[in-house]
C-alpha cells in the first residue's frame, strides 16, 4: 500500500447523475470521507449511513457500483480504523442482506438470468409503453421500464464490481485484525465462480487462524462456496476439541448433504449451549445458534424431539438485546421446521399436536410476551397466539390469568 490517498478520483464520478435509495447520489462522497476519517456525528458510523443509501435493506443502487474501488482501496489501507466495516459494506453491495441468503449461500446465476429475462422482454415492454393512453401514462411507464433495467443491472455490475476485487483483497486474510480476518473470509464465501481461487487461499486461513471465531467463519465460508474438493479438509474439524470448529465444520457439511450422527450431535451440542461470542465469527452477527438450527433444519433430525429440545434450550439462554438476530432467526427457523406450511386439517386441540409441536407451543405459552418470535406459523395452525390462550391450550394454570383451567 503506498500512501496514495484511497479516495483519489472521488470527484470525478458523476454523483448527481447516479441514484440511491433515497434519490441521487451527491451525498456518496460525504460518506467516503467520514468513513476515511472514521468519526461522525450521531449513533450510527458513516459505513452505516452509506450502506442505508446505496444497499437500502440489501437492494443494491445504481451508485453502489461506483463506491467499490474506494471502499476497496480503504479496506487496503492499514492507516484506517474499522476496515472490517467497509469488508462488511463489500459484501452487502455484492449480495445485498447476506442473513437472505443462508444457510444455502449465493447463485449469481439467478440474477444474471433476470437480467438477461429483462433484455429479452424488451420488445413486450416498448409495445405496453406504445399503448399508452396518453403522454403523461408514457412517461410514466417508460420510467418504470428503466427502472426496472437500472435495478436488475445494478445487482449483477455490484456483484462482479466486488468479485473482480477478491485477488486484491485476498491479502487482508493475513492482517492484524481477527475481525477484518473474519470478515475478509465472510466476503470470500459468497462467489462460488472464484472457488478455485478462494478454496486454497481458506483452507490456508483456517489453519492457521488462532482466532476460533475467524477460523469458524473460513471453514463456514467453505460449506457456502460448495466445492466438493473442500469436503475432506472441513471433515478434519468435526473432531476438533475447540467447539466453534466441531460446529463449523458440521454447518459446512450439511451444505454438501453430509448429515450423518457425528454432524448431527456436533450441531445439536452447539444450538443447546452456543460458544460465547468473541465478535469473530461474522455470519449473521456471530449467531451459532441460529445458524446451527438452520443447519439443522437440513437434516432429517431436524424436527425430532432431541433437535427440538436443543434448540429451546438455545433459545432459552438467547437474552438481551445482544441476543436478538439468536432469538429471530433461532425462533423463525424453529417454527417453520415444526409447523410447516399449512395443514389440510388444522388440529381442533393441543392433543392432536405432535410431541415436538406440543413442546414448542408449552414452551412460547411460557415465555414472556415481549420475548416471543412472530407467531404466524401457529396461526397457519389455527393454533392460539394470544399468551393467556396460548396458556390455556396447552393446559396451563397461571395465576396471572384467572380464567384459565388445567387441560
Amino acid at each position: 500500500m503506498t500512501d496514495t490517498d484511497p479516495l483519489t478520483g472521488l470527484d470525478d464520478v458523476p454523483w448527481a447523475r447516479l441514484q440511491h435509495s433515497y434519490g441521487t447520489a451527491e451525498d456518496v462522497p460525504g460518506h467516503l470521507r467520514a468513513m476515511q476519517a472514521g468519526v461522525w456525528e450521531g449513533r450510527y458510523p458513516p459505513s452505516a449511513q452509506l450502506a442505508n443509501h446505496i444497499v437500502h435493506q440489501g437492494t443494491r443502487s445504481q451508485a453502489a457500483v461506483h463506491t467499490v474501488p474506494f471502499l476497496v482501496r480503504m479496506a487496503l489501507d492499514p492507516r484506517l480504523v474499522n476496515r472490517h466495516r467497509f469488508v462488511a459494506l463489500l459484501v452487502a453491495i455484492a449480495i445485498g442482506l447476506d442473513n437472505n441468503h443462508l444457510p444455502n449461500g449465493y447463485d449469481p446465476r439467478e440474477d444474471r438470468a433476470h437480467l438477461e429475462g429483462l433484455h429479452g422482454e424488451a420488445d413486450d415492454w416498448a409495445r405496453w409503453i406504445a399503448e399508452a393512453a396518453d403522454d403523461e401514462q408514457r412517461t410514466q411507464r417508460e420510467g418504470s421500464w428503466a427502472q426496472v433495467l437500472i435495478d436488475a443491472e445494478a445487482v449483477v455490475h455490484c456483484y462482479d464490481a466486488v468479485r473482480e476485487a477478491l485477488p486484491e483483497l485476498a491479502v487482508l486474510l493475513n492482517s492484524d485484525s481477527p475481525e477484518l480476518r473474519a470478515e475478509t473470509a465472510n466476503l470470500f464465501a459468497w462467489f462460488p465462480e472464484s472457488a478455485a481461487m478462494s478454496v486454497p487461499l481458506l483452507q490456508a486461513f483456517v489453519a492457521g487462524e488462532d482466532s476460533p471465531g475467524a477460523a469458524a467463519t473460513g471453514l463456514v465460508a467453505l460449506g457456502l462456496l460448495g466445492d466438493p474438493a473442500a469436503v475432506p479438509f472441513v471433515e478434519h474439524y468435526l473432531d476438533s476439541p475447540v467447539v466453534e470448529l466441531r460446529w463449523a465444520s458440521a454447518f459446512a457439511l450439511t451444505r454438501w448433504g453430509i448429515t450423518g450422527p457425528s454432524v448431527v450431535d456436533a450441531l445439536v451440542e452447539v444450538v443447546a449451549r452456543p460458544p460465547e461470542r468473541a465478535g469473530t465469527m461474522s455470519f449473521l452477527s456471530g449467531s451459532y445458534c441460529a445458524l446451527a438450527a438452520m443447519a439443522l433444519a437440513g437434516t432429517s433430525e431436524g424436527a425430532t424431539l432431541r433437535a427440538v429440545e436443543a434448540v429451546l434450550a438455545g433459545l432459552a439462554g438467547c437474552t438481551g438485546l445482544e441476543a436478538f438476530h439468536d432469538r429471530y432467526y433461532t425462533a423463525r427457523t424453529l417454527l417453520s421446521l415444526v409447523f410447516p406450511d399449512a395443514p389440510a386439517e388444522p388440529p381442533q386441540s393441543f392433543n392432536e399436536l405432535s410431541e415436538a409441536q406440543q413442546r414448542v407451543v408449552r414452551f412460547l405459552a411460557e415465555s414472556e410476551e415481549g420475548g416471543r418470535p412472530s407467531m404466524d406459523a401457529l396461526r397457519r395452525w389455527k393454533v392460539p397466539t394470544g399468551r393467556p390462550e396460548l396458556r390455556a391450550y396447552a393446559g396451563l394454570i397461571d395465576a396471572t390469568y384467572p380464567d384459565s383451567q388445567e387441560a
